[in-house]
């Protein structure tokens, strides 16, 4: 009995060290493909996204004074419900701190935040299509692939994500 003990300990033992070479292995697979990826994938400056666009897309003087103003429709646009979406964590944050928090003000509060985080992705949208309506077919195409990247690439905060890909403008 006392053998038959030991074997299982052993066998148990080997098979962990294997499952943990495994994760060792895999997780430094994924850290370097990460990084290669990230590499790889277009750096947009955040302060001077404008110029950036015009420089990248070559656009003309009139095609920039649009961009400008659609930029700052955006902004104006997008800040506010920023500032919403940032109010309503403020509330979940006050509300997970309580005693004895509600989970149903939680999931009420939840339901108002990805609604407003739809908002925001509908502002995006918008301000792309208004991008893209004062562009030629070629522009256009340089626009969707900077789009791409910016909505691929993982920002601060919202760690690995393995449907990113790797870009490389024409």
């Amino acid at each position: 009995m006392l053998k038959f003990s030991k074997t299982a300990l052993v066998i148990l033992v080997v098979f962990l060290i294997g499952t943990n070479i495994a994760v060792i292995v895999t997780y430094h697979s994924h850290l370097k493909r990460d990084l290669q990826e990230t590499e790889q994938s277009i750096d947009i400056p955040p302060r001077q996204f404008g110029s950036f666009i015009a420089a990248e897309l070559n656009l003309d003087d009139m095609q920039q004074t649009q961009f400008r103003e659609f930029r700052r429709s955006y902004n104006r646009s997008a800040n506010k419900t920023m500032a919403s979406m940032n109010g309503i964590r403020n509330r979940m944050a006050r509300e997970l701190k309580a005693v004895h928090p509600d989970r149903k003000k939680l999931e009420e509060l939840a339901g108002i935040l990805g609604q407003k985080h739809k908002e925001l992705k509908i502002l995006t949208f918008d301000y792309y299509f208004n991008m893209q309506s004062v562009l030629s077919p070629e522009q256009q195409d340089k626009l969707a692939i900077l789009f791409q990247s910016m909505l691929s690439v993982p920002g601060p905060g919202q760690g690995y994500r393995s449907e990113r890909k790797s870009l490389n403008l024409p």
